[in-house]
């Protein structure tokens, strides 16, 4: 009996504050996964999907008793972005994925999405924003996905409306610039170069200058973007120098990994397909980003997108044997999708000014 009424005084015992504020994240990120795979849909590739966890799985090994049991996602989601959500939920999309260029990079930037869940910045943005309707959106459970009574689809309206936001204005410069600490760190840990970390944000930053497609964790900093990535660059420089350890950028097994990802825009509600699927293409002598667009792509207008996803630019000379990936069309399949010959080269052209 004595045994019996000391389990349950453990059992219904209060919970240590930062417990039960674990316990309601998790809660609340459980929620919002549901919703999240019924707004975005998930990448139907479990090789891929399989590749991405075990690099979020890197980032965690030295990261002392997290708090939450992580899980990560690629979203069927053509616009460039990676985000989190409360207790231990983080996201990239195809779209990033597409113009990430090798492992360090997307370690780099998972990285920083897992900081934003070690420093709860997600979970305390969305309580000054939702206050009690995210306890109310927690307790839902499953419903939030279906939008079954009142109270359920107010509570999905308002926090779908906040993820929005949160996806499109960041979570402010300070914790954007304590997130990017956190992924620099994180990725050397895990084995990574952290360098690989600025390469990718100047791409990006390159892109939403030109084509006006943005990065959340940008529009967070604008108009202080480029001494934000300065900053990292100092910082990486730092952590890189710290020893004689070995860093990884892995770049063909990146490439490797996502040959076969669907790209561009579809629509899955009506089963519309997106109309380019990622191939591996080796350039060969006399080779240019215009004609790899008009004869690999079928598309000219291609060229830029082809460069920046391959981290260099339109106009710059193509190395022989340097592996690109290229969007081609899906009636391609067949033959885009294996891997093409290459030659052994260094995993990275030489650096160019963005």
């Amino acid at each position: 009996m004595k045994r019996i009424l000391l389990a349950l005084l453990v059992l219904f015992s209060p919970l240590p504050a930062h417990a039960q504020n674990a316990r309601e994240e998790a809660k609340i990120g459980e929620s919002y996964d549901k919703m999240i795979r019924q707004m975005f849909g998930v990448v139907e590739n479990e090789k891929l999907q399989r590749y991405v966890s075990e690099i979020g799985k890197k980032l965690l090994v030295n990261i002392d008793d997290p708090e939450f049991q992580f899980h990560f996602t690629v979203l069927d989601e053509p616009a460039i972005n990676a985000f989190a959500v409360p207790g231990g939920y983080v996201y990239v999309t195809r779209g990033m994925l597409a113009y990430v260029d090798n492992e360090a990079e997307l370690a780099a930037v998972m990285g920083h999405e897992v900081g934003h869940v070690i420093g709860h910045h997600t979970y305390k943005q969305m309580q000054k924003s939702l206050g009690d309707s995210l306890l109310i959106f927690a307790g839902l459970g499953a419903s939030v996905a279906t939008g079954q009574g009142a109270n359920s689809t107010v509570a999905w309206v308002a926090a779908s409306q906040t993820l929005s936001q949160l996806n499109r204005l960041g979570y402010g410069r300070d914790l954007e610039m304590q997130a990017d600490e956190f992924g620099l760190l994180y990725s050397y840990d895990a084995g990574y170069d952290p360098r690989q970390m600025q390469k990718l944000f100047r791409t990006l930053q390159f892109k939403e200058r030109v084509s006006g497609q943005e990065y959340h964790g940008f529009a967070a900093t604008h108009p202080d973007t480029i001494e934000r990535i300065g900053k990292i660059g100092e910082k990486a420089d730092i952590i890189a120098n710290r020893g004689p350890k070995a860093l990884a950028v892995k770049r063909q097994e990146y490439l490797d990994a996502v040959a076969g990802m669907p790209y561009g825009k579809g629509d899955r509600r009506v089963g519309i397909p997106p109309p380019y699927t990622i191939s591996l293409y080796t350039p060969q002598k006399g080779d240019t980003f215009r004609s790899i667009a008009r004869d690999a792509a079928k598309d000219e207008s291609l060229a830029f997108d082809i460069a920046i996803m391959n981290n260099m630019r339109e106009n710059d000379p193509l190395p022989e044997g340097y592996r690109l990936k290229v969007p081609v069309p899906r009636k391609q399949l067949s033959e885009a999708e294996r891997p093409m010959p290459h030659t052994a080269i260094p995993e990275n052209p030489p650096e160019k000014a963005p």
